[in-house]
């Protein structure tokens, strides 16, 4: 029987951009329900984004990250402006 390789998967970081319309809670909610961040992550993160411009919220193998990117988006989108960058780890 002949063995095959399984291909390690692209690792990509979850990027979520700071803007002037989206809250502090609804940034703080997504991190917590799509990133599994518990509340005490969540909000310095939220704060660091808000600091930084942006912030990375989790790494993932490229297919999981881009999912989550865009069930966060989906969900902002009726409220927010919410942006987020879905960018290879080398």
């Amino acid at each position: 029987m002949k063995m095959h390789q399984i291909p390690t998967p692209t690792m990509s970081q979850v990027i979520m951009l700071n803007d002037s319309i989206t809250t502090a809670e609804f940034m703080v909610s997504a991190l917590r329900d799509f990133f599994d961040k518990p509340l005490e992550e969540a909000q310095k993160l939220m704060l660091s984004i808000h600091r930084d411009g942006d912030g990375v919220c989790g790494v993932y193998p490229y297919e999981i990250a881009i999912y989550k990117a865009v069930c966060v988006r989906d969900k902002a989108r009726a409220r927010f402006p919410l942006r987020l960058m879905v960018q290879e780890v080398k």
